[in-house]
């Protein structure tokens, strides 16, 4: 009985990025084409109808096409890196890693309420000085959020917040009386856009957890970030330019808001003379509220399970419709929902 010859798969690694030791599970089902070029890319492709994109900065597929590849998984829950029009207009199938990431990303979100409610730098400033300063902290019940984005992300920090007990409100891009559900749990209704006015005042928390869209960039600015309570917290760990970084920094600055947790920002890294760095009032997380300890290998099986549905001609897992979805002239998954 003939072997069947094991496909050629494209993985895609940032410039000077090492192949890792998880790579060993693909080998097992596929030979694997590390591409770190175009030029690179163009050869492996004559061969190929598979990729792998693992650096999630990669302008390649942007910069040449996608070719004749017939499927594209991307190494993230966004798939900005190959939502181009082209890949969209194509019959390319486009998957990615929803559910493995969304739970780790909502506990990021948790953590960082936390550490401002319960005024933990203090704690650890006290600690670092030998000094013994009891004080009274906020509690988590009865709290209220805002959370933008109704989709994996924002479903999965709604109902976690809820679970400590704070109020929580899921804003999408339209309103409706049902959300949807997760894992059985019930997300409720969901607040449009536009009642965004009324709600700022209103809460503790505002969670930006919507991916970037010709109509989400710029969402929170100036405006938005004067209604809001000056004790209040802001946290993304949607995309950086969904804030106007700018107003953010004169709301902080001038105490016009509390606190801001950022895990995503407009230039990345952040410049080492930013003022962020050094401000009492804010978290810097260099984008790593997704990155759990184990991820990439997670990663990894969960494309050679979708490798092997492809390989017997199965539908696959977490495919993307990237059609009707533009920014800036390319495509971009997903809107507020």
């Amino acid at each position: 009985m003939e072997v069947p010859l094991k496909p050629r798969i494209i993985v895609v690694l940032a410039k000077d990025a090492p192949v890792r030791d998880d790579f060993a599970l693909i080998e097992e089902v596929a030979v694997p084409v590390y591409v770190r070029t175009i030029e690179e890319l163009r050869a492996a492709r004559r061969d190929a109808r598979v990729m792998l994109v693992w650096d999630l900065a990669t302008t390649l597929i942007r910069d040449c096409g996608p070719g004749g590849l017939e499927w594209i998984q991307t190494n993230s829950i966004g798939v900005n890196a190959v939502a181009t029009p082209e890949v969209a207009a194509s019959k390319v199938l486009v998957t990615n890693t929803r559910g493995l990431f969304e739970q780790p990303m909502a506990e990021f979100v948790l953590a960082s309420i936390l550490l401002q409610a319960k005024d933990i730098r203090r704690s650890i400033e006290n600690q670092r000085r030998g000094v013994w300063d009891k004080c009274s902290t906020l509690r988590l019940q009865g709290r209220r959020a805002a959370v933008i984005g109704v989709g994996g992300v924002g479903a999965r920090i709604a109902l976690l917040l809820r679970a400590v007990g704070m109020e929580v409100d899921i804003v999408g891009r339209t309103p409706r009386i049902d959300g949807g559900a997760v894992d059985g749990r019930a997300l409720g209704p969901v607040r449009g856009i536009v009642e965004l006015p009324q709600l700022l005042p209103e809460i503790d928390d505002l969670v930006l957890a919507a991916p970037l869209t010709d109509s989400t960039r710029g969402l929170i600015g100036a405006p938005e970030l004067a209604a809001m309570r000056p004790h209040s917290h802001v946290v993304n760990v949607g995309r950086g330019p969904l804030l106007d970084e700018d107003a953010l920094l004169a709301a902080l600055q001038s105490r016009r808001i509390g606190a801001a947790t950022l895990d995503v920002f407009e230039t990345e890294p952040l410049k080492a003379d930013h003022p962020f760095w050094e401000m009492e009032n804010v978290i810097v997380s260099p984008h790593q509220s997704a990155d759990f300890v184990g991820w990439q290998r997670a990663a990894v099986e969960m494309f050679v399970r979708n490798l092997r549905l492809w390989q017997q001609g199965e539908q696959l897992e977490n495919v993307v419709d990237l059609r009707g979805f533009v920014l800036d002239g390319q495509v971009a998954h997903s809107t507020l929902g």
